[in-house]
């Protein structure tokens, strides 16, 4: 398959000669609220049961490169974006893309965080490097999708292998040959299916897209070669996950143009800690809580979900047997913002999920695609409740929260943060959260970012972030 036969070099000629200057002020400041969004939920992901069997394949050391999490130590720059980008994902509280259905943050920022113990990257590049990953992610969603979800590839590694590699080039600053043979080995290291949502395995879907393209970008700079063609190559990226089926060459020749980061649906900041599917179902229920009361769910007999046919791919379990499972569960999602008014961090914990109020009322839960939004690629959902008295209940949610049009504000955001920073078991939250938020913040500036070895982001551990000093 040759889409037009430049993919890689037009890619690779947009992403060297991407700058500070070459993107709007809306996008840059949009790109640092989900650095922000971002490091909250690496800081949140560090106290999460997977850091244990992640650290017997990472070699943590005393000195290094890049600092890991949580751990107050350090490690090469490849093991860091592994460890550090399955931590950001590792809540599914992270940014999302349409029509990427990817995760941006959890792949790029680890990678140019890791990468800046190795050169000198300063917050601005951190902010370029976003948007840059976004644009590959977004403009491969546009070209592959959905034949390319559809058929089981979980894109936030199959796309952001190639958008992490795209974002660490320019942070390092490769010439548009060396961004060429890097991301050709990106494309020879994308991977990941959809089989293991709702598992440790899917956050470590970020973790190796973000390693991946770390380590494609430093051999490109040692000179290691490749392909230059491979992501069109008739035995490329392309070809091979989409063999068969539409892809839609235009986008992969428009890098920049029409940005991913400004476009209306692109990017959402999550304001609940499970799959985008859910958001609006999610809401859905909470605003239908707030109509029939605290008690109310006691009154419930039938609680019909009218959903997009998309939705079905991601949400996956009717009834999760656990916490991770029910983050792709609309089910359990609906349940627990009907018993509890509302759906946070403990919401997914596996002593929620055995909570026999919302065991049961899961169980009255009826997801069925609904032809109104048949085809919606934003998971439109409509709710329907019907009591036990007779009466009925129905909301309607079109487009999630956190999407462009509905941006999380400064207050919502830094509420997100210090949720994120108290679930790590901060000795004091709130100054933690003073001191990274506004850091975070204040990010797209000149000053070289620094990883502070001595924030102590838990009460047991130390937490290296780099972040503007």
């Amino acid at each position: 398959m040759s889409p037009a036969g430049h993919v890689t070099a037009s890619l690779a000629r947009f992403v060297a000669g991407a700058g500070a200057a070459s993107f709007p002020g809306r996008a840059r400041a949009m790109a640092v609220d989900a650095i922000t969004d971002g490091i909250g939920c690496m800081i949140a992901g560090a106290a999460e049961s997977l850091v244990q069997p992640l650290l017997s394949i990472v070699r943590a050391m005393p000195a290094g490169e890049a600092g890991l999490v949580g751990l107050g130590r350090r490690a090469t720059p490849s093991e860091v974006a592994l460890f550090n980008g399955t931590l950001v994902h590792a809540l599914d509280y992270d940014d999302t893309n349409h029509p990427g259905y990817a995760h941006v943050a959890a792949v790029v920022l680890p990678a140019m965080l890791a990468l800046a113990g190795t050169t000198l990257v300063r917050g601005r590049d951190l902010v370029t490097g976003y948007i840059v990953g976004l644009e590959v992610i977004g403009k491969l969603g546009a070209a592959l999708n959905m034949d390319h979800y559809s058929r089981g590839w979980h894109a936030t590694s199959t796309f952001g292998s190639l958008a992490v590699t795209a974002a660490a080039c320019r942070v390092l600053g490769l010439s548009e040959e060396a961004t060429a043979m890097a991301l050709a080995i990106g494309a020879s290291s994308a991977c990941g299916v959809r089989a293991n949502f709702g598992t440790m395995t899917k956050p470590l879907h970020a973790g190796f897209a973000a390693r991946n393209g770390v380590a494609a970008a430093l051999l490109a700079r040692a000179g290691w070669t490749a392909n230059p063609t491979a992501i069109e190559h008739p035995a490329g990226h392309i070809a091979a996950f989409n063999a068969g089926g539409t892809v839609q060459a235009a986008p992969l020749l428009r890098w920049g143009e029409e940005l991913e980061i400004l476009s209306e649906f692109g990017l959402q900041l999550k304001p609940y800690p499970a799959c985008g599917a859910t958001h609006p179902g999610t809401e859905a229920a909470l605003l239908a809580h707030e109509q029939i009361g605290p008690e109310g769910w006691r009154m419930v007999e039938d609680v019909r979900m009218g959903v997009s046919e998309y939705a079905f791919k991601p949400l996956i379990y009717k009834r999760p047997e656990t916490g991770l499972q029910g983050k792709f569960s609309l089910h359990h999602c609906v349940a627990s913002a009907l018993v509890r008014g509302r759906v946070d961090l403990s919401s997914f914990t596996d002593e929620c999920g055995a909570d026999p109020r919302i065991a049961e009322l899961t169980g009255r839960v009826r997801v069925e695609a609904d032809d109104r939004m048949r085809h919606d690629p934003e998971y439109a959902t409509h709710l329907e409740i019907r009591l036990k008295d007779g009466r009925r209940v129905e909301t309607f949610v079109p487009l999630a929260l956190g999407k462009p049009s509905r941006w999380l504000s400064k207050a919502v955001l830094r509420a997100k943060f210090e949720d994120c920073v108290r679930h790590s078991g901060a000795k004091d939250a709130v100054a933690v959260t003073n001191a990274l938020f506004e850091a975070a913040q204040g990010i797209d500036t000149d000053v070289p970012a620094s990883v502070p070895d001595e924030m102590a982001c838990t009460a047991r551990q130390g937490c290296d972030l780099a972040v503007p000093a």
